[in-house]
C-alpha cells in the first residue's frame, strides 16, 4: 500500500529537521541522509528489544531500549533548538556505544553475532558530515574498543539464551547489512560528487560565456569612448589643420607678390634717411607678430577706410590689399603721414607695399608655427593619454592623466563647462595601468558633462591618504536619486535616456579601480552636487611628482 500524503509529509519534516537556512544544497542533502540513518536505526531498535525479551535476554533488551529513549530525546531537542552539532555528536556516540554494549552483554564476538561492527557507523557518520579529523578519532576509538573486547572476552558470560541458528543468522546479517549500507553510502556520495562536478562544469561554462560577453561589452564601451574621443580629436585637429592649409596657400601668393615688391623697392634706391625709417618699420613687424593688435570690428573698418583714402591720395598702388595690413601693424593715418614726411613721393608706394608684404609673410609664418605647435600638442596629449609608447604598467602621474583627459574632452567642455583644479602640491605617482586609469577619468568626467547637459562646473581634487591617493570629481549637476545610487556601479544602470548610454561606463570603471588596482570608488550625491571619489594604492616606492598646476588653478573651458 502506498504511503499517504500525511505520512510522506511527516517523514519529510523528520528528514529536514536538521536543515537550516544557512545550508547549501550539498550540506542539506548530507544532513537528510544522516538524519534518515539515525531514524532508521531508531526504528529497528524495537525489533532487537522484542527478540531479546522473547528469548529471556532482559539485560541485552534494556540496552537498545535505552538507546531508543536517548535517540528519541535527541530528535526532540533538535526539533526545538535546531542545534545540529549536538544532535550529530549525540547520535554518533549512541551508535558507537550500542553495538559494543550489546556484544558485551551477549558474551563476545561470536555470541554477540559481531553486532559491534555497527559501531563503524560512528566514523562513517563523522566522515559523511565532513569531519575528517573527527572520523579518524572515531576510527581509533573503534579499534581500541575492538581490541579491548578481545581482551575482556574471557571474562564475559560464556553463553546466552539465543538459539545457535539465530546467532549464526544475525552474524551474517550484521556483516552483510553494515557492508551493504556502507557501500550504498559510498555510491550515494560518489553520485553526489559526480553531480557536483557536473554542476561545476556547467558553472565554468557559464562563467566562460559570461566572461566572453563581459569582454565584448567592455570592448564595446571602449569603442564608444574611443568614438567620442576620436570625434573630439578630429574636431580639435581640424581647426589648426585648416589654418595651416589656408596659410600655406596665402603664403605662396604672398611670396610671389613679395618678390616683385622687393625688386621694386630695391630699384627705388632709398636714401639713407629713408632706409633708417624703413628699418624701424621692419622692426615693428616682429613686435606686432608677437603681440597682435586686437581691434573692434567697427573700429577696424573705420581705420581701414581712412588708410585706404590716405593711400589713394598719395597714389599708393594695391591700396585694398595694403590698407588692412598697415592697420594690423598699428599704422593709422597720422602714423602714415609721419612716414610720408621722411620719404620721397616716388619711393613711398614701393616702401609701403614691401612693408605690408613682409608683415603678411611674418604673420602667415607665425600662424603656421602656432597651428603646427597645436597639432604637435594634441598628438602629444593623445600619446600621453593612451600610453602608446610604454609598457602595460607604469608609474602614473595622476595630475597628468587628468589634464590629458581634459584635453581629449575639450570639445565637450567648450559648450559651457567651467573646470577648476585643486591639486595636491606633492602627489606620489601610483603603479597602475595608465591607459585604463585614464579611461576611468574619461568616464567620470564625460558622465558629469552629460549630467549637467553641457553647462555647469566641474572640480577636480587630489590628495594623499596614507598609502593611497584619492581623486574627487565633483559636478554641479542635478544629482543621483537614492534609489539609483545604491546600484549605480551595476552593469546597465544609467541615468541617461534610451539610446544615450549603455550603462557600462561606471561598471567598467568600478572593475578597473577595485579589481585591477585594489582601490575603491564611491559616490555621494545631492541636488546640485555629485562627488565621485576614487582611491588608488600607491603600491611601491615611486618618485614624487610636483605638478606645475598648483592649488585652485581655474580654467574656463
Amino acid at each position: 500500500m502506498a504511503d499517504t500524503p500525511n505520512e510522506l509529509s511527516l517523514l519529510t519534516r523528520a528528514l529536514n529537521m536538521g536543515v537550516t537556512d544557512d545550508c547549501n544544497e550539498a550540506a542539506a542533502s548530507n544532513r537528510r541522509v544522516f538524519t534518515g540513518a539515525a531514524l532508521a536505526i531508531g526504528l529497528l531498535s524495537p525489533i532487537w528489544i522484542t527478540l531479546y525479551f522473547v528469548f529471556g535476554e532482559v539485560r541485552s533488551g534494556l540496552i537498545p531500549s535505552a538507546y531508543s529513549i536517548l535517540s528519541l530525546t535527541s530528535f526532540v531537542i533538535l526539533g526545538r533548538t535546531q542545534r545540529w552539532e549536538m544532535f550529530r555528536r549525540t547520535q554518533l556516540m549512541l551508535i558507537f556505544l550500542l553495538p559494543f554494549g550489546l556484544m558485551w552483554s551477549l558474551g563476545g564476538y561470536i555470541l554477540g553475532s559481531a553486532v559491534m561492527i555497527w559501531a563503524l557507523f560512528a566514523p562513517v557518520g563523522a566522515l559523511w558530515s565532513g569531519q575528517a579529523d573527527e572520523a579518524r578519532r572515531w576510527t581509533l576509538a573503534f579499534l581500541v574498543a575492538a581490541v579491548g573486547s578481545g581482551l575482556i572476552e574471557g571474562f564475559l558470560p560464556a553463553t546466552n539464551n539465543l538459539p545457535e541458528w539465530m546467532i549464526r543468522t544475525f552474524f551474517v546479517l550484521n556483516i552483510s547489512a553494515v557492508t551493504g549500507v556502507i557501500l550504498y553510502l559510498l555510491a550515494f556520495d560518489r553520485g553526489q560528487k559526480d553531480e557536483y562536478i557536473e554542476v561545476l562544469s556547467r558553472n565554468r561554462e557559464l562563467e566562460a560565456a559570461y566572461l566572453a560577453q563581459e569582454i565584448t561589452l567592455r570592448q564595446s564601451d571602449k569603442l564608444a569612448t574611443l568614438g567620442k574621443l576620436s570625434a573630439g580629436m578630429a574636431h580639435e585637429l581640424n581647426n589648426p589643420s585648416a589654418a595651416v592649409q589656408q596659410a600655406v596657400g596665402e603664403l605662396g601668393d604672398a611670396l610671389d607678390a613679395s618678390g616683385l615688391a622687393e625688386i621694386e623697392c630695391a630699384a627705388l634706391g632709398l636714401a639713407e634717411v629713408e632706409m633708417g625709417v624703413f628699418a624701424d618699420l621692419n622692426d615693428r613687424i616682429g613686435r606686432r607678430v608677437d603681440q597682435p593688435l586686437f581691434l573692434d570690428p567697427l573700429d577696424r573698418s573705420d581705420q581701414e577706410t581712412g588708410v585706404q583714402g590716405w593711400l589713394e591720395e598719395h597714389e599708393v598702388t594695391e591700396r585694398w590689399d595694403v590698407a588692412p595690413l598697415l592697420v594690423e601693424l598699428g599704422l593709422g593715418v597720422s602714423d602714415l603721414a609721419a612716414v610720408a614726411a621722411d620719404f620721397r613721393p616716388q619711393q613711398l608706394s614701393g616702401a609701403l607695399a614691401t612693408l605690408a608684404d613682409r608683415y603678411r609673410r611674418a604673420s602667415l609664418l607665425s600662424g603656421l608655427a602656432e597651428s603646427t605647435d597645436r597639432i604637435i600638442g594634441l598628438v602629444s596629449a593623445l600619446k600621453s593619454y593612451t600610453y602608446l609608447d610604454q609598457g602595460p604598467k607604469q608609474a602614473v602621474d595622476i595630475h597628468e592623466g587628468l589634464d590629458m583627459t581634459l584635453v581629449m574632452l575639450k570639445h565637450r567642455l567648450n559648450t559651457g563647462v567651467e573646470v577648476s583644479r585643486s591639486y595636491s602640491d606633492s602627489l606620489p605617482a601610483v603603479e597602475a595601468f595608465g591607459s585604463e586609469i585614464n579611461q576611468v577619468w574619461t568616464n567620470l568626467i564625460d558622465n558629469a558633462i552629460d549630467a549637467m547637459a553641457g553647462v555647469g562646473s566641474i572640480q577636480l581634487s587630489t590628495g594623499r591618504l596614507g598609502e593611497s591617493v584619492f581623486v574627487e570629481i565633483t559636478d554641479s549637476g542635478p544629482g543621483i536619486t537614492r534609489e539609483l545610487i545604491e546600484n549605480i556601479f551595476d552593469p546597465f544602470v544609467t541615468t541617461k535616456g534610451p539610446g544615450e548610454g549603455t550603462g557600462l561606463g561606471l561598471n567598467i570603471s568600478h572593475s578597473i579601480v577595485t579589481q585591477k588596482h585594489g582601490g575603491s570608488i564611491s559616490v555621494d550625491s545631492e541636488p546640485g552636487r555629485t562627488v565621485f571619489r576614487v582611491e588608488l594604492p600607491i603600491k611601491g616606492n615611486v618618485a614624487v611628482v610636483t605638478p606645475e598646476a598648483t592649488t585652485e588653478e581655474s580654467e574656463g573651458s
